[in-house]
């Protein structure tokens, strides 16, 4: 019998074109990425030197935006996870990028969270509490601390350190994971916790925010403290209190987390400052990150 009067299975053939258009795909995908690539490196060439070569910000509008196109398909997570780990690798290309990260035996899984945020090839470095990492990056000796959100009641108050540096080099700007999956669809073990990132860079406005604001003053009530700041325009999602001593006149500090962006030179900064008057000792914006995103129903 001939090989021309051989039967072809149809859908052995279908799945053979199928297979063959994935193929031509993948090609085209290569084909972009040494593209972007090509382009990452101009972008390199033309910057201007900066302690941190990562663009969060930025980062966060390019994934917004691809989010809000049509999905179709695309298993949910992909994209994010895709171009987390892009990003990633092109930021290194610009530098090393040391990562600490508060990985407790017990507690919040930031290990693995921040693997998943910034690359497989990223150099992580495990830190033995969260105010060990900011002392860590504000030392040099990492870019990047990873610590839990600060909480009420919590001994490691890692803010307080940010607080007291009064140049205002240190700040948070970004959290993690920028796409909150449903449990069991990450590489977090456990219950999916949040990060906050640390360096030496401060957030940049994307149109959807959130900010820290830190305030040391003496002889102002918590109440007083969150009228003043709705006077002031600020939304308040969070305030947290530490004092500094027993004594009635011992400072008083204070952790605002608020809806929006709060930039160094804000307006409503000189309204605080108005207001509170010679009770106020010290202020200053601690940064903030971009609203994460919310995983599409599947």
């Amino acid at each position: 019998m001939s090989l021309k009067n051989v039967a072809v299975n149809p859908d052995k053939q279908a799945l053979a074109d199928l297979r063959a258009q994935v193929d031509r795909i993948d090609g085209v995908l290569h084909d972009l990425l040494r593209e972007r690539a090509d382009v990452q490196e101009q972008i390199r060439k033309l910057k201007n030197k900066q302690t941190l070569s990562i663009r969060p910000g930025r980062e966060a509008q390019i994934l917004r935006a691809l989010l809000s196109r049509p999905q179709g398909k695309i298993p949910e997570g992909l994209v994010v996870n895709m171009w987390r780990e892009m990003m990633s690798a092109f930021t290194l290309q610009e530098g090393a990028l040391k990562i600490g990260v508060y990985a407790p035996a017990k507690g919040p899984d930031l290990w693995d969270l921040s693997r998943d945020f910034f690359g497989s090839f990223t150099t992580l470095v495990e830190m033995s509490s969260a105010a060990a990492a900011i002392k860590a990056v504000q030392a040099n000796k990492i870019h990047v601390a990873v610590v839990p959100p600060p909480v009420a009641g919590e001994k490691d108050i890692w803010w307080s350190l940010l607080a007291n540096d009064k140049k205002n080099v240190t700040t948070v700007f970004a959290s993690l994971p920028f796409e909150n999956l449903k449990a069991g669809r990450s590489n977090v073990r456990n219950s999916l916790p949040m990060g906050l990132a640390v360096g030496r860079l401060y957030p940049e406005l994307t149109g959807d925010d959130f900010s820290y604001l830190v305030l040391q003053c003496v002889h102002v009530p918590e109440a007083e403290m969150r009228r003043l700041l709705s006077k002031a325009g600020y939304k308040v999602r969070q305030l947290l209190v530490s004092v500094a001593g027993r004594s009635g006149s011992a400072p008083t500090s204070y952790l605002v987390e608020t809806e929006g962006y709060i930039g160094r030179n804000d307006t409503r900064l000189s309204r605080i400052r108005a207001m509170l008057g010679s009770r106020l000792q010290h202020m200053a914006p601690l940064g903030g990150y971009p609203a994460p995103v919310k995983a599409r129903r599947s």
